[in-house]
């Protein structure tokens, strides 16, 4: 039951996050919302997973660990670069 709601909970994260990336104008604001959202809804569907599976908890931790530590990282990356090309802050002037 729980861990039918938290698979539910994690599809709604990443779907909205997929939808804010097609929504949002600005380059950074589409990078947070895919950065956050998806992270949040890819560890739900592990804890989902987690607790439907048990016997592959270990490995389930560890991939939950390596999502927390990269997601994040990777969105600041991008970020990083864009910004040093050249990317403005802000809405796009068309």
């Amino acid at each position: 039951m729980i861990a039918n709601l938290l698979m539910g909970i994690g599809i709604i994260f990443l779907f909205a996050g997929t939808l804010g990336l097609f929504t949002m104008q600005d380059f950074y604001s589409k990078i947070q919302a895919i950065g956050i959202s998806d992270t949040v809804g890819i560890i739900s569907v592990i804890i989902s997973l987690m607790l439907k599976y048990p016997e592959n908890m270990a490995r389930l931790l560890m991939l939950s660990i390596i999502i927390l530590v990269l997601n994040p990282a990777i969105s600041s990356i991008i970020a990083y670069h864009a910004a040093k090309s050249g990317e403005k802050v802000g809405r796009k002037i068309k």
